[in-house]
């Protein structure tokens, strides 16, 4: 077949839409590369005309004619098409060369971008543009080391795009730049809801990405779009057909989260960061306060949206470190819990400029909100929450009453909140949601934006009481017997014995953040640690923020004078507002080893005693005392009185003992009750040992002995895969 031949069908197929024009191909991937290197660009179909940019733009636009190979020795953004003919484009290609030592030289004047950006919003004036990494880091021997070598210790996420699609002056839905117009929450919100077509690159790190998809651009935020607040904003990713794809379908998060996204949020650490525009946030910046929230939730067993460290390019400049994260969406929901899209309701409250508003859908309706919200302002209406919970007045599941609040999700966000200090909410920054058709088990809470905490180790937020809102509604909810009950026992599963809220359980988390953000912190100070003094100042002058003075001091003060303490103060202060008993819980003990909560390897042998007051315990998983109907509590007919010294072993001999067996316990002290403590007991079961070896903590997932996932929440529930088959063990 000669060339003017497969030309011209390849002409014609595209025309008539039967085939769809492939994109030119690249000899080198995109990446990290140390060395320069040549790169030659083909077309998959002969005797078409290849055209490149390497400024971010589109080549079918502004392309200059490839005629032979580019050398690439720097940070460099390649786009390149193919023309057909006269008038049929390829798809574009777009490849990201990362040079690590570019990083040092990257200056404040980079060709065609602006020296000025947004004005702004509640004071007068125009953003000063900054580009530039900091000399005085970037200059020193020792600290432009860590900076080459930290670019490399995150993956790198790369925004490709036409520079005026930021930076454009232009007042117009069209045409200006989203970096100008940031439809800042004050104002007349001009360029709110712009989008952009953008190429959304992920590179490299821990799970070596690979990825390139054209997607949506918008900017994301709140008051961080304030350019005289924040000039490092913050970005969203939406996956349209208009774009590219409808849908990205890549493990952007590896195993933790699904695989399939609707979109996705470039978060800027606007709160407690080196550009606040408050001196007292920038001198205690960590970057790690909200991911360590959400990382709290998912190792209480909870869900979250999922959130990890990268490094943001914009079309070749660096633009910081960045937390990416999944999107809570009525896709979010599920994907991660089933059902179809539109089928869920997710609710947030308006916080405005930080006013108390009434909560609002941005998914699905309100109704079911609402009625929650009323069941829970008529407790303790006994009645009421029985309803709230599925049940009828009875106690059993009714049909008629489907969920409305997962009353474990809610304990343990609401212990994360508060024992976090968390002073931007709950007026805004949460997030609920629940599925309408099937109702599953009623409205879930997730950690949002949880920037403001970690500041005093004697914060006290259990006065809060927000109606409408997640304080208001913990504050009725306490007053309902069986709920308080089921707080006071999630409450010392999380504070003590090594629970995520324990001691070393939260400090645990903390540190295993900075451990990856280490190196990179430096890349972000040279980006943007001098921005406050040398740029705009605004209210105060900053310094220069590195990560070995400011930051560690801060760190330091986290790690010897917050996490030590803050349990004890926090346990101190839910017992003041009489939300913890003073009765101390029973200890359990095997072969005289204190041991803690969750699933606990134990041999027929082994001698399990406890200490404390008139201690009470089943054997069955069945709750030894029952607050049914809000009274004062009542023994179970299954709860043994123990005694002394007692091996519990010994009673449960006659048993014919499963694989595991749940053991309750309640100590009783004047007539007060102290919490529940469960212990799950995996009696000489090698599998079941095994399995716990492989739980990996950090991520709050283990895994059966063929490799299938089980949940943190399946542990906390007591479901494994024992036998090649999922089951719950009571």
């Amino acid at each position: 077949m000669s060339k003017r031949l497969l030309l011209y069908l390849t002409l014609y197929s595209l025309t008539i839409g039967l085939v769809q024009a492939e994109a030119p191909q690249l000899s080198i991937p995109h990446g990290i590369y140390r060395e320069a290197f040549r790169l030659y660009i083909t077309s998959p179909v002969p005797g078409t005309t290849l055209y490149f940019t390497d400024d971010g733009s589109d080549p079918r636009e502004k392309g200059q004619l490839y005629d032979g190979s580019l050398s690439i020795s720097n940070t460099t953004v390649i786009r390149s098409a193919f023309l057909i003919g006269d008038s049929v484009w390829s798809d574009v290609a777009t490849a990201s060369y990362i040079f690590p030592q570019s990083l040092l030289t990257q200056g404040n004047k980079p060709y065609g971008y602006p020296q000025y950006w947004g004005k702004y919003c509640q004071i007068t004036g125009t953003a000063i543009a900054d580009y530039e990494m900091d000399p005085e880091i970037t200059g020193n021997k020792t600290y432009s080391t860590y900076v080459t070598e930290g670019i490399t210790t995150l993956p790198i996420v790369s925004l490709v795009t036409e520079r005026d699609n930021l930076f454009s002056r232009e007042n117009d839905s069209i045409t200006g730049g989203i970096y100008i117009f940031t439809g800042c929450p004050v104002g007349d919100g001009t360029g709110r809801g712009w989008e952009r077509p953008v190429s959304f690159e992920m590179i490299g790190g821990q799970d070596d990405h690979d990825l390139t998809i054209d997607c949506c651009l918008k900017l994301h935020g709140g008051h961080g779009r304030l350019p005289e607040k924040n000039p490092k904003h913050a970005f969203r990713l939406h996956f349209k057909s208009a774009y590219g794809p409808k849908k990205l379908k890549y493990p952007v998060f590896g195993d933790r989260a699904p695989r399939r996204f609707n979109a996705l949020v470039l978060r800027t650490f606007f709160g407690y960061s080196w550009t606040h525009w408050d001196n007292a946030q920038r001198s205690k910046a960590q970057y790690a306060r909200d991911l360590w929230a959400r990382e709290t939730q998912a190792k209480l067993g909870e869900p979250i949206s999922t959130g990890q460290y990268v490094h943001l390019f914009i079309n070749g400049l660096y633009w910081g470190m960045y937390n990416l994260c999944e999107r809570i969406t009525g896709d979010f929901c599920a994907e991660h819990f089933g059902g179809a899209e539109e089928d869920w309701d997710v609710t947030e409250v308006d916080g405005g400029a930080g006013q108390y508003h009434a909560a609002i859908p941005t998914y699905g309706t309100i109704d079911a909100w609402n009625q929650m919200a009323d069941l829970i302002y008529e407790l303790p209406n006994h009645k009421s929450y029985m309803h709230l919970v599925g049940c009828g007045s009875d106690g059993k599941p009714n049909v008629k009453y489907p969920p409305l609040l997962d009353v474990d999700n809610f304990i343990h966000y609401m212990l994360i909140n508060l024992y976090g200090g968390n002073t931007d909410w709950d007026h805004h920054n949460w997030y609920a949601f629940r599925n309408r058709i099937l109702g599953d088990n009623g409205f879930r809470f997730l950690c949002w934006d949880t920037e403001n905490i970690f500041i005093s180790p004697t914060e006290d937020l259990t006065s809060k009481n927000n109606r409408g809102c997640p304080t208001g509604f913990l504050n009725r909810l306490m007053k309902q017997g069986i709920f308080a009950h089921r707080f006071h026992e999630l409450a010392q599963q999380a504070l003590t014995h090594g629970g995520p809220l324990s001691p070393e359980g939260a400090l645990a988390t903390w540190d295993s953040l900075y451990h990856v953000i280490e190196l990179a912190l430096w890349d972000e100070a040279a980006r943007w640690g001098d921005y406050r003094r040398d740029v705009h100042p605004y209210q105060s002058k900053g310094s220069l923020y590195k990560p070995d003075v400011a930051y560690q001091t801060e760190r330091t003060r986290l790690l010897k004078l917050y996490f030590p303490v803050r349990t004890d103060n926090f346990i101190q202060q839910l017992r003041d507002r009489g939300w913890f008993p003073t009765v101390e819980a029973p200890a359990i003990f095997i072969d005289e080893t204190e041991v803690g909560y969750g699933i606990q390897p134990l041999h027929t042998e082994s001698r399990l005693t406890m200490t404390g007051r008139n201690i009470y315990y089943t054997l069955d998983g069945s709750a030894p005392v029952n607050w049914f109907n809000n009274d004062a509590g009542a023994l179970s007919p299954t709860a043994i009185a123990y005694t002394d010294g007692e091996n519990v072993m010994e009673q449960a001999a006659s048993w014919a003992l499963p694989d595991t067996i749940t053991l309750r316990a309640i100590c009783n002290d004047g007539g007060e009750w102290s919490p529940i403590v469960t212990v799950r007991l995996a009696i000489d079961n090698p599998d079941i040992v095994r399995n716990l070896k492989d739980q990996k903590a950090s991520e709050g997932l283990a895994y059966d002995l063929l490799g299938r996932r089980i949940t943190a929440r399946d542990l906390r529930q007591g479901i494994f895969i024992v036998g090649g088959k999922k089951r719950i063990i009571r």
